[in-house]
């Protein structure tokens, strides 16, 4: 993708905080370490009671696991009808012995070998990205998520390879679905992916075809954080077309908050290096580097929303600390990231 030759970014002139953020809901499915049902919980009623109101899930997460207890700390928190619910599509979550066709199977995601510890053992994750797996996937996602829980978007989850993709925007697929439960119930029609190519160019198939088939916002994940900035593209096309982005991996699987993996994998020498003139410069700057990410995610004005996954009750209030100290970020710790060479010059208006 050819970024950063195109128009600046416009940057974000106005503040925020606790209602400008997402809590991402994969930890509530075990994702790298086992939770508990009371620890979810528990998460999901500090979150409520320190004012955050926006959860993004999906049925991968915990196979299942992330919407139960989502929705079970919802309720527990008495606020559930305040409290918007963005969850996802393209996969069925079924007993294996209830698998129609073992091809379907995303092998990748089946309990053992997944990054989801927390997921049924019987769970089997069953890709389908049709107009009929999209209601089926809705009315299993109400299931799960309980009485009372409001769904107020649904993310075509990613349809990364080009047969997925293509299932995805073909008549009588998954974003045609998707359309007709935002008629028949008011949802939101997103798309929530990894790949920025593939975001870019599912946006201009819906652009291309029928005003009924427009989407309303991107979650883009790990394509936009201090080490990668790949996003853009897909950033300037959103903001043209007024379509909102909610970011998500802002900390970059965790290597931008003190954690040892990138990409669920270990870092390069290369991303190390960058790593360490990344903290370097936020101390220059007396601003801690989580704060940072957190910072440079909100940088861009078409950024709606922030996504972040909270693993225990803790760092609920930590979160809140983190915004505070976000917003005092000064400009000149971005210019001096430009002069560096650790952003691209011209990314965002006056960098």
């Amino acid at each position: 993708m050819a970024a950063m030759a195109a128009k600046p970014l416009a940057r974000r002139s106005t503040a925020f905080g606790v209602s400008d953020v997402i809590i991402g809901t994969s930890p509530l499915g075990g994702i790298g370490t086992s939770i508990s049902d009371a620890a979810a919980a528990a998460i999901v009623e500090k979150c409520v009671a320190t004012g955050f109101r926006d959860f993004d899930t999906a049925p991968l997460y915990g196979l299942g696991k992330a919407e139960e207890r989502l929705g079970e700390g919802l309720r527990r928190s008495g606020k559930a009808a305040q409290c918007r619910v963005w969850t996802k599509v393209g996969r069925l979550i079924r007993t294996t012995e209830n698998v129609a066709d073992p091809d379907d199977v995303e092998e990748a995601n089946v309990p053992g070998k997944g990054i989801y510890l927390d997921s049924p053992k019987d769970a089997r994750p069953v890709q389908d990205y049709s107009w009929n797996g999209a209601f089926l996937s809705y009315d299993d996602s109400v299931r799960r998520l309980g009485e009372n829980i409001k769904i107020c978007g649904l993310r075509c989850h990613d349809p990364e390879t080009k047969l997925l993709e293509s299932l995805a925007v073909c008549t009588g697929g998954s974003l045609e679905g998707l359309s007709a439960l935002r008629q028949r119930h008011g949802t939101e029609v997103s798309i929530g992916l990894n790949d920025a190519d593939v975001a870019l160019r599912l946006l201009q198939a819906v652009q291309s075809g029928t005003q009924a088939l427009r989407v309303d916002s991107v979650m883009l994940a790990g394509r936009w954080h201090l080490l990668d900035q790949t996003g853009a593209e897909v950033f300037r096309y959103c903001a043209e077309h007024s379509i909102a982005v909610h970011v998500a991996g802002v900390y970059a699987s965790g290597l931008l908050a003190g954690g040892a993996l990138y990409e669920y994998r270990k870092p390069s020498m290369a991303e190390k290096k960058r790593l360490q003139s990344w903290a370097a410069l936020c101390a220059e700057h007396a601003v801690s580097l989580k704060a940072a990410a957190l910072a440079f995610a909100f940088l861009p004005a078409c950024v709606s929303k922030v996504a972040v996954g909270l693993a225990a009750a803790p760092l609920v209030a930590e979160t809140v600390a983190l915004l505070a100290e976000a917003k005092a970020v000064p400009l000149e710790l971005w210019r001096d990231a430009v002069a560096k060479g650790l952003l691209p010059e011209g990314l965002v208006e006056g960098l």
